[in-house]
């Protein structure tokens, strides 16, 4: 018989717990529908994680966390406990189906976990944390930005001919997520900008400030437009 995984677990558990609600509406014939569906999606996840097919290598790889799956709470949990409830499951292409969409509904709650805990990730691990949760790096860094508040990033300026030194330049790194960088020959002609990439604003004369703080220059001597997250 193939081994129980955390995955396979947590839909017994759920398939257990509508039972117990069946026997408390008999007359709803829900419960034990959704409780049969989890009980046959438990056998056909235990079954797919014997053949490592990719539903179940992704989800226990990535969606485990202390031997159980990680989100119970989430959408993938909210997902679970619904299954099978109001129309029936009628063959293993909709089993089948079901673990895809977890798949999905998995890396949705791994990001908004990322974002709700920002302050315990460190956006330089942003590589290692979307290994970890099976995303993308760019999504990794949405997800801090979102739980960090960042509406808008905005790319700053600075002219070529303006000195900045080393301390200057250590404090616009330290913004969170900053690139500094000379912006190209081609886009800027023969005297390009040092760019600093990536700086949170609630609009561009309070993206300009910031770096005008830092570099000891004219606000309105720096250029700033809005930009997506430019990541390194």
């Amino acid at each position: 018989m193939p081994a129980v995984n955390p995955i396979s677990e947590h839909f017994r558990e759920q398939a257990a717990a509508h039972r117990e609600r069946a026997a408390e509406h008999p007359d709803d014939p829900r419960y034990t529908q959704s409780a049969q569906a989890l009980e046959a999606l438990a056998d056909y996840a235990e079954a797919l994680a014997e053949r490592g097919a990719f539903q179940l290598r992704y989800l226990l790889e990535h969606h485990v966390a202390d031997g159980r799956f990680a989100w119970a709470d989430g959408q993938c949990g909210r997902s679970v406990m619904q299954f099978g409830f109001d129309v029936p499951v009628r063959g293993e292409d909709e089993l089948d189906q079901f673990l895809m969409d977890l798949c999905d509904r998995a890396k949705s709650d791994a990001a908004r976990h990322i974002g709700k805990h920002e302050s315990e990730f460190d956006r330089d691990d942003a590589p290692a944390i979307a290994t970890r949760f099976g995303i993308d790096v760019e999504r990794v860094h949405g997800a801090l930005d979102a739980g960090r508040r960042y509406r808008q990033l905005f790319v700053v300026g600075i002219p070529l001919e303006h000195p900045i030194d080393a301390g200057a330049r250590a404090q616009l790194e330290a913004i969170d997520g900053a690139i500094v960088a000379a912006g190209s020959k081609e886009a800027y002609g023969d005297a390009p900008p040092l760019l600093v990439k990536n700086v949170p604003a609630v609009d561009a004369a309070a993206a300009r400030e910031r770096v005008a703080q830092i570099v000891g220059i004219d606000p309105e001597a720096l250029g700033a437009t809005d930009s997506p997250r430019v990541l390194p």
